[in-house]
């Protein structure tokens, strides 16, 4: 959730209105969304995301994204049921019950369902000047500990998900509820409820010289696999919600050409979540879906 450099803010409000808002990705406000099919559009949406905001090139999607995204799925949403209760976790905290509908975009005479699973990182607490603690992943970091820092208390847009870095989640807002959380959606608010956003828990601190306050730096590796593991079953029930493979996407991506936008996910890999996405789905007793 980082904001830009005050030096790179100044930037951006220098330059025309057209040129700011020029977009990562195509979008294609006829079809409410980007351009290109599921796989393309997850393939831009999709750059990694760089210090400040700058975006890597697109690179082909891992194996599980590439074949899946987009298509029918065929989990039923019982069987993914069973799975949770098996390993007691409350579809609350996966976003809802998974047979329920999702949200829709507001605003519309014929809305849509939400097509964007968005992937967030916190970028919270900055640590600034000071180092990153080694104990981030255990159970004693206090951010770690939702009763104890609840995002839901604070100000300001919210996602849908949180996810600390033991892998526990809590949801401040049901996926079937709309709700923004990116600067795409403020300056489009008719798109609002076509992006479901996951927060993962990450602190940063200051890149040296990089201005007071700074919070550009983020800890390698960027996430857990615990993490990594909630945010695939999350994607899971999510897309068992649509009944169709969501296209996901990095909040950076979104914000790119909005002045004061975003710098975050920092330092994920899509490699280790496409193999928990993967190990997930088999062990649901799927079988592989190239529909």
């Amino acid at each position: 959730m980082k904001r830009l450099p005050a030096l790179l803010l100044l930037l951006c409000l220098s330059l025309p209105a057209a040129a700011q808002k020029q977009a990562a990705c195509p979008y294609a406000a006829w079809k409410s969304g980007f351009k290109g099919d599921a796989r393309a559009q997850a393939t831009c949406l999709l750059r990694p995301v760089k210090l400040y905001a700058r975006l890597g090139a697109s690179a082909p999607l891992p194996e599980f994204l590439d074949s899946h995204v987009g298509k029918k799925i065929t989990l039923e949403a019982a069987r993914l049921r069973t799975y949770l209760a098996a390993h007691g976790i409350d579809e609350k905290d996966v976003g809802g019950a998974v047979d329920a509908p999702l949200s829709r975009a507001v605003g519309r005479l014929v809305a849509p369902m939400a097509r964007y699973f968005v992937i967030h990182d916190t970028s919270y607490p900055n640590f600034l000047a000071e180092s990153i603690p080694a104990h981030i992943n255990d159970a004693d970091w206090d951010f770690n500990d939702f009763s104890l820092r609840n995002p839901a208390l604070g100000g300001g847009p919210k996602g849908h998900v949180y996810v600390n870095r033991l892998g526990g989640s809590l949801a401040v807002r049901d996926f079937g509820r709309p709700g923004y959380a990116s600067k795409l959606e403020k300056d489009k608010p008719s798109l609002t409820g076509l992006f479901l956003h996951v927060e993962l828990v990450q602190p940063r601190n200051s890149v040296p010289g990089g201005g007071k306050g700074n919070d550009g730096l983020a800890p390698d590796p960027g996430f857990t696999p615990a993490q990594y593991d909630r945010l695939a079953l999350l994607y899971i029930a999510a897309s068992v919600r649509k009944g169709k493979w969501l296209i996901p996407a990095f909040h950076a991506v979104l914000d790119t050409g909005f002045a004061n936008g975003h710098d975050d996910p920092q330092n994920f890999s899509l490699a280790e979540w496409s193999a928990s996405l993967s190990r997930l789905h088999s062990a649901l007793g799927q079988a592989d879906t190239r529909q």
